[in-house]
């Protein structure tokens, strides 16, 4: 598992802007963001705006390796929904991760390190059996209508 890479990053408003207003259609910001973060998020993305704003994934220490994104995740300060569902999905084996490496920046470390190992030994896909995408979230080939049901 490859979990803690958004410790360096940026996002544009449009990744994580459905949480910020209209959570799954509810007409409520998403729950699980820290009210103060969903504050500043507001300011940058506001409801109407064009969606171009940007920020830092890792809020607290956006230019650092460390394990800050994991306890911002305990405090509700996930930026992305797919970030913040590996703390607040009830019963999920990833809250314990998330624990361990809040608490063990060592730990995450080494875990990341494996985990790099790991993906750098996957042989890629070629010829008919994989495709390079010219949309990361969308599969080439489908509608702009089918890739807004994909969850980031």
């Amino acid at each position: 598992m490859c979990i803690g890479a958004h410790t360096f990053g940026r996002a544009n408003c449009t990744t994580f802007n459905n949480r910020l207003f209209n959570f799954n259609g509810t007409g409520s910001p998403d729950p699980t963001l820290n009210s103060t973060l969903l504050s500043s998020l507001q300011q940058i993305c506001p409801q109407n705006g064009s969606g171009s704003g940007i920020t830092n994934l890792d809020l607290s220490t956006p230019d650092a390796f460390d394990n800050n994104y994991f306890t911002n995740l305990q405090s509700n300060n996930g930026l992305l929904q797919s970030d913040q569902e590996l703390f607040s999905d009830t019963g999920s084996p990833t809250i314990a991760i998330v624990t361990s490496f809040a608490s063990n920046q060592t730990l995450f470390f080494e875990a990341f390190a494996q985990s790099m190992i790991k993906m750098g030994n996957i042989s890629p896909l070629t010829g008919t059996s994989g495709e390079v995408r010219q949309d990361c979230k969308v599969v080439n080939g489908q509608s702009a209508t089918k890739a807004e049901d994909i969850q980031l």
